[in-house]
């Protein structure tokens, strides 16, 4: 059974760089989200291994109307997925409970989930696949929605995505190999480079490597 600890997690890097073996990815600012749905059963978990559920409903319906079985990996955020305004939202979200509060809060601010990767589809485990058939197979494995959104990526240009993300004020940038397979832990398969001008400063990993 795959679970939050299976996750795969890109290795910090200073400065972006350009490559045809590579995809390029815009890093949102919000919350990992591991998606879980077998039968009626639907699971939002986060990278500590907490529900999400109760506290973003409208998300786990949107996942509940997607047929089949699977698992997905994604990140969980409000609006765009960048700036402080959004992220703090996000994380008033996560502590609400209140039932009442919960759908109040989840009309006003709804979220929505990027989804990047497939790990899982029915009885079939894809994480031996190489990337760019678990995005082969995820692209055909839903259709883009208010809540959720399939995480778009740019072969190659890694530089030219990295200057786009400034541009637009994102948290940074992933890049990934595209013939890796989905391992547990750290990986040099995946990189991620920080926007240092991004106008959150409080973004994890800011001043410190990690």
């Amino acid at each position: 059974m795959i679970d939050s600890a299976d996750l795969m997690h890109a290795t910090l890097q200073k400065l972006p760089f350009s490559s045809r073996d590579w995809l390029f990815e815009w890093k949102f600012d919000g919350f990992r989200c591991l998606i879980k749905k077998y039968g009626e059963q639907i699971d939002l978990i986060s990278r500590e291994g907490k529900p999400f559920n109760a506290s973003f409903p409208e998300i786990a319906k949107a996942v509940a109307d997607v047929p089949g079985d699977f698992v997905w990996d994604a990140e969980l955020a409000i609006g765009s997925g960048r700036g402080e305004i959004d992220f703090a939202t996000l994380q008033q979200r996560a502590h609400t409970v209140s039932p009442r509060n919960v759908r109040a809060a989840a009309r006003k601010y709804p979220a929505r989930l990027y989804v990047f990767d497939i790990l899982a589809s029915g009885k079939n485990d894809f994480r031996d696949r190489p990337l760019f058939e678990r995005k082969e197979r995820l692209r055909d494995s839903f259709d883009d929605t208010a809540r959720l959104v399939y995480a778009t990526h740019v072969d190659g240009m890694g530089e030219f995505v990295f200057e786009q993300m400034q541009l637009h004020d994102f948290e940074g940038m992933v890049a990934k190999r595209t013939w890796s397979v989905y391992m547990r832990g750290r990986s040099l398969n995946w990189i991620k480079v920080k926007n240092a001008a991004y106008s959150r400063q409080a973004a994890p990993g800011f001043g410190r490597v990690r």
